[in-house]
């Protein structure tokens, strides 16, 4: 059976995945670090540790210790107003955030790792978009989705 891990999981997007992946047995196991979430929407078949991006070391261990084969990352700051407003906490979180939990990803037991992106990357004013459209983001919110995807390919598509 495969090990899952979602980071996010406590968010509506999240804890909706969640409960499908359990519904299919998979075992899942989420970290948030409820700044965002919400415990109550936590499934209980789910193993939960209140965990942020910026601990290296317990993602690690937990990834270790569960044998995780997935991750499905989708923790992040995602209010663009307050992302204009406080570019610093969203680069820290959604930036650097990922690139930690990349660099625990490589070399251990993880072998798939799916990555919840934004329109917010594409240039303002398109409204059907594709892999092709043009990136210009305007937000930090944004600019930060596009550097963590370029962060995710340059370090998963070299190995």
């Amino acid at each position: 059976m495969k090990n899952i891990l979602i980071t996010g999981g406590a968010g509506y997007i999240g804890s909706n995945v969640a409960e499908l992946l359990i519904k299919k047995k998979y075992n899942v196991f989420i970290i948030d670090n409820l700044s965002k979430g919400f415990r109550k929407l936590i499934n209980r078949k789910s193993k939960f540790f209140r965990i942020d991006l910026k601990e290296k070391n317990r993602i690690k261990n937990l990834i270790n210790d569960y044998n995780i084969d997935s991750v499905i990352h989708l923790a992040a700051l995602l209010d663009v107003n307050e992302s204009q407003k406080k570019p610093k906490k969203y680069f820290q979180n959604n930036v650097i955030g990922t690139k930690n939990l990349v660099n625990v990803c490589l070399n251990s037991t993880v072998r798939n790792f799916i990555f919840s992106s934004t329109a917010a990357v594409y240039k303002d004013g398109i409204y059907k978009v594709n892999e092709r459209s043009p990136l210009k983001p305007k937000s930090n919110y944004g600019k930060g989705k596009l550097k963590a995807e370029k962060i995710i390919k340059s370090k998963f598509l070299k190995n």
